[in-house]
């Protein structure tokens, strides 16, 4: 069955309980990413020279790979699409890269110093890694596994962040009082951002288009409009906020207070809607984009935990400005856009018949206004048809309607951008192998809409 949903609203709890479950690894554990496609949990155990392996489903260990006796690794990024793992080395500054199917180290590249923070852009193929001895931001080619170029940064450049919206990549540096700003086509500076703290964590709601900035010894996080760099506002925390992590999907954002023992928990309006209290000291985490879970890095316990959270997404405005509480069912939301862009060639290989087996088998149940839905992107397709462009990026509405059609326990991935041109060969009967975000990027003329 799916879980309930209230549309249109937030329904916020301070102190509500919330489910951790936690399993031992190496000895400080400085970091985890997590390959939603094979439901694995990645950490770098720093002083034990090793990576985690963790089923992120039962919270068991599954692997553990020996990197060295000389090996510090500690940062990590998943490339999820293409099952790539990376981790930083502060100490020796060599870079690491992972079979994430297998476990077998591809490569070991000394490319700096000090190497610590990493972030990835799955769709161009670049990877970011922050020297902290240097100074630098090295751009790495994942594909061919080489130095694309070095960009030269104030001090400290302790926290990368890609947006993934825009292509652009945002530095904090962190003993200064800048963020500077890169621009993943050109690869080059193009401006700095002062929040009015010393900048240390980074973390992007791409739904909301907001950077959230934390230092460390700060009461205060920073809440920063992307689109003209002006601090909007500050959200009030107590010292010991560093480490920060967003789902890009429902919006939420979970801060650290290893000093408190709390995670602080924003909607995707920045508003404070629910504090949890942990065992032990918090720092690195990272958010399942399909549950209300969030997996947190306990250095000084040696473990990760897996945390649940409660939580009531709001939907996109698209969606939300023809929600309505009339009576009618959510299966005719599917049903009434199918009718609407039966007519397109595009969708030859749809009917109505079979979409609404597809939802009674699903056992959807909950109410608004498919028909309005319906009818605004008809309408919004037949003025935009003639301008398709060749891709898009996927639109987060889409990801929203998805996400009613599945539960927690389905893994499924979210591409980046749709392909314009590509026409969709699967058959849409075959339910068993076909995600619901495939479904909905190959039933709507998504560019046309877009």
């Amino acid at each position: 069955m799916l879980p309930l949903v209230l549309f249109g609203m937030t329904v916020p709890s301070v102190s509500a309980e919330s489910f951790e479950d936690t399993v031992l690894v190496g000895n400080f554990p400085r970091d985890v990413d997590f390959d939603y496609t094979l439901n694995n949990l990645y950490v770098p155990n720093y002083e034990s020279g090793s990576i985690s392996i963790i089923d992120s489903k039962n919270m068991i260990v599954k692997d553990f790979i020996f990197l060295g006796d000389s090996s510090n690794p500690t940062k990590i990024v998943v490339d999820s699409t293409r099952h790539l793992v990376f981790v930083s080395d502060k100490i020796s500054g060599v870079l690491t890269i992972l079979d994430g199917i297998t476990g077998d180290i591809i490569n070991s590249i000394k490319i700096g110093d000090s190497l610590w923070d990493l972030d990835i852009n799955e769709i161009t193929g670049k990877l970011y890694v922050s020297d902290l001895i240097n100074n630098e931001i090295i751009i790495i080619d994942i594909v061919n596994l080489e130095i694309i170029t070095s960009i030269n940064v104030e001090s400290s450049p302790w926290d990368i962040v890609v947006n993934q919206n825009t292509n652009m990549i945002y530095v904090a540096s962190g003993t200064s009082e800048l963020i500077h700003i890169i621009d993943g086509s050109s690869d080059a500076l193009i401006g700095q951002i002062n929040p009015g703290v010393a900048p240390w964590g980074l973390s992007i709601n791409e739904k909301s288009d907001i950077l959230y900035v934390s230092s460390w010894d700060s009461n205060s996080i920073a809440v920063i409009d992307m689109s003209n760099g002006i601090v909007l506002n500050e959200i009030p925390v107590m010292p010991g906020v560093w480490q920060m992590t967003t789902n890009q999907i429902n919006g939420v954002t979970i801060i650290s207070n290893e000093h408190t023992n709390e995670l602080y928990l924003l909607d995707e309006n920045s508003k404070q809607f629910q504090t949890i209290n942990v065992t032990d000291s918090p720092q690195s985490m990272i958010v399942s984009p399909f549950s209300n879970t969030v997996y947190v890095v306990n250095p000084l316990e040696n473990t990760i935990s897996s945390i649940n959270y409660d939580y009531v997404s709001t939907f996109t405005p698209i969606i939300e400005a023809v929600i309505s509480d009339d009576n009618s069912v959510i299966d005719e939301l599917l049903l009434d856009v199918l009718d609407g862009f039966s007519k397109t060639s595009q969708n030859q290989d749809v009917d109505i018949e079979l979409v609404s087996g597809l939802l009674k088998n699903i056992g959807v149940t909950d109410e608004f206004d498919g028909n309005g839905i319906a009818s605004l992107l008809i309408d919004d397709y037949k003025k935009k048809k003639e301008s398709q462009p060749t891709s898009i990026t996927t639109p987060n509405w889409v990801v929203d309607l998805a996400s009613m059609f599945t539960d927690e326990s389905d893994a499924y991935s979210i591409p980046k951008t749709v392909d314009c041109n590509n026409d969709f060969t699967a058959s849409i009967r075959d339910t068993d192998n076909l995600d619901p975000i495939k479904i909905w990027i190959n039933i709507l003329p998504l560019c046309a809409m877009s």
